[in-house]
């Protein structure tokens, strides 16, 4: 069985890959060709065995058989290039071509074995035919250029890039590209000019200032070269990289003068946390001193003062310099919800509580210092408290998504699920694209076991979700849940492929691939690809009780009783006690299952015993001790 499939699924991979062997001729010409594929599967073989050596002889009997096929030609230069011989490699790359010039793929990779051989001036001409082909790949002309410098035809360089430069849909960060290459030949007016170009169009281009003042320096305009990490600064206040580059040339207080002198505080404060970072504290300390002496005239200067404290954790001159600025900045609710966070951030909870209350007392429509007040209670674990505080802030500011998005959380907490549902079905009413609703709302219906709706809800979520991957293992976990508690199939089955959505698109989900492992154990099927999923698991997380739980019970259900009670007994041994108890339960649950198997009958009474203190009212435990 295993023989014949093999040979179908070769035979279909050489029907697809040779799709340009000749039309069928005479009858001599089918012998051939029917002999030809025959060389030609047994090489995929051989390919597929390691045996490269055996290939190329099989496939040299089918070229001798059939040499207008392009493929035949093809796979000899692969597979010559796998034995490291490149001459035989290029040799059969260009006999290739010859029958199929287009080629795309066969031309980069007869590139890569001229470069490897040496024959940069080749490669060049391969990659003036393979533009021709792919005329829009930008790294194919990056990799022209360095060709031409590789092999002294630097003046080429220009004339390669105008057509890119002038195509007003050539990205701005190309063209960027296309500046640092024209600098690395010397063209540095031609750069610079690039560069100033890209910054008129979108200041916001960090690589277009990086580069313009890495130009700079390379023409030993130091000044210069700060003077732009500067306007880049003040253009991306998110970024700390520009003014780390600053931060390297500033080597003595001169060179601060000017800075402390026209700066604003904002870029002070961040420059002077990015010399602290680099050890230059007394440096560091010159813009801090500017930033306290400064009397903000604006409420993001205010800020920048805030954050200097911040930085420093002094958090009671915070507090002062904040009560400074609500007093000069009276119409700013910033400025009481940067206060109010950073003394949580300082554990000074009472002192963030009252300025809440503050805030709101002088700005009682905003919905964001209720927000955050009720956050800080969900931290203290003051449930009610936070509810009473949502219901209050819809009554004052109105219907508000997020207002009772965080009611229904917090009233989940308190597992009152079905007040949380019409907390959530009132949000979808005031925004029906908020995807964290969905989301929750289906969490919520899981709880009382409204699976269908719960499914429903969570498939709603994912298209208004599509970063976050969470969504996807709630949904997945919800089909399979479901297919247990309704004995639906076709719930399993969607459980399945949504897993393997999940770890199509991160190999790395480790939880994703135990959940789906652990499933196929629980029913005893495709116990193979679990074990495979399972080690793949714990390859990732070695000592996660739960993941060697599983694999342990697949092997138990596979009939490997000795490889079942290994990983069982390393489950045990990493138990975190401090985890749910129904998690806990199951574990000595398999335990006493396979100490039972192996006719330990007081070794398995123990696990069963253990697992009825984490899970009293499980019947099926009481049943096994009482049997």
């Amino acid at each position: 069985m295993y023989k014949t499939v093999l040979g179908c699924f070769l035979l279909a991979l050489w029907v697809a890959g040779c799709a340009t062997l000749r039309p069928m001729g005479g009858s001599g010409d089918r012998e051939d060709q029917r002999q030809a594929m025959q060389y030609f599967i047994r090489a995929k073989v051989f390919e597929s065995q390691g045996n490269f050596m055996a290939a190329i002889v099989a496939l040299r009997n089918a070229a001798d058989l059939d040499p207008s096929s392009p493929t035949i030609f093809a796979q000899l230069a692969y597979n010559y290039k796998r034995i490291d011989d490149l001459k035989m490699a290029a040799h059969f790359a260009y006999e290739g071509l010859k029958l199929d010039p287009s080629d795309v793929k066969l031309r980069r990779f007869l590139v890569q074995v001229l470069e490897r051989e040496g024959a940069h001036e080749e490669a060049v001409t391969q990659i003036e035919i393979l533009l021709t082909y792919e005329t829009a790949s930008w790294p194919l002309y990056r990799h022209l250029a360095y060709l031409y410098l590789e092999t002294g035809q630097e003046e080429r360089i220009g004339v390669l890039f105008e057509k890119l430069l002038k195509d007003s849909r050539t990205p701005l960060e190309i063209k960027v590209d296309i500046a640092s290459v024209f600098t690395r030949v010397g063209e540095r007016e031609r750069a610079e000019a690039i560069y100033a170009s890209v910054l008129s169009k979108n200041p916001r281009v960090e690589d277009a200032w990086l580069g313009w003042a890495d130009l700079k320096l390379s023409q030993g305009e130091r000044q210069q070269a700060m003077q732009i990490y500067r306007n880049a600064a003040r253009q991306l206040p998110d970024s700390s990289i520009p003014l780390y580059y600053l931060a390297r040339l500033i080597v003595a207080e001169p060179d601060l003068e000017e800075i402390i002198r026209e700066e604003t505080p904002s870029v002070l404060y961040r420059l002077g946390v990015v010399l602290s970072d680099a050890g230059k504290l007394d440096l560091a300390a010159l813009l801090f001193k500017r930033v306290v002496n400064m009397q903000p005239d604006s409420v993001e200067g205010w800020l920048d003062l805030g954050r200097y404290y911040l930085y420093l954790e002094d958090y009671e001159q915070l507090h002062s310099v904040m009560q400074q600025a609500a007093e000069v900045m009276p119409d700013s609710s910033e400025i009481y919800l940067f206060w109010a966070t950073a003394l949580e951030r300082g554990g000074r909870y009472d002192r963030a509580t009252d300025v809440y209350e503050q805030g709101i007392a002088q700005f009682p429509d905003s919905v964001q210092l209720y927000l955050y007040w009720g956050l800080l209670m969900e931290d203290m674990d003051q449930w009610e408290e936070a509810i009473e505080h949502y219901q209050l802030a819809l009554q004052v500011v109105g219907p508000d998504v997020e207002l009772y998005l965080r009611w229904g959380i917090c009233l989940g907490r308190l597992s009152r699920w079905q007040e949380a549902l019409s907390c959530y079905e009132a949000a979808s009413g005031v925004d029906a694209e908020h995807g964290q609703v969905w989301l929750h709302w289906g969490i919520a219906l899981q709880q009382v076991a409204r699976w269908e709706d719960a499914i429903e809800k969570l498939n709603a979520a994912v298209p208004l979700l599509p970063d976050d991957h969470n969504v996807l293992f709630y949904l997945a976990s919800c089909y399979e849940r479901a297919s247990r508690e309704l004995a639906n199939g076709d719930y399993f089955t969607s459980a399945v492929e949504t897993f393997r959505t999940i770890i199509e698109a991160n190999p790395e989900d480790a939880f994703a691939l135990n959940y789906l492992g652990y499933m196929y154990a629980e029913k005893g099927i495709n116990l193979e690809e679990a074990i495979q999923l399972l080690l793949r698991a714990i390859a990732i997380d070695p000592n996660n009780s739960a993941f060697l739980d599983s694999l342990g019970w697949a092997y138990f259900q596979l009939g490997d009783l000795s490889e079942a009670e290994r990983y069982l007994d390393r489950a045990i041994e990493w138990l975190d006690e401090e985890e749910d108890g129904e998690s806990l339960a199951i574990i000595y649950d398999h335990a006493g299952d396979i100490a039972q198997a192996q006719g330990r009958r007081s070794e398995a009474r123990g696990h069963w015993t253990r697992a009825l203190e984490f899970d009293p009212a499980n019947a099926q435990l009481i049943e096994k001790l009482e049997r």
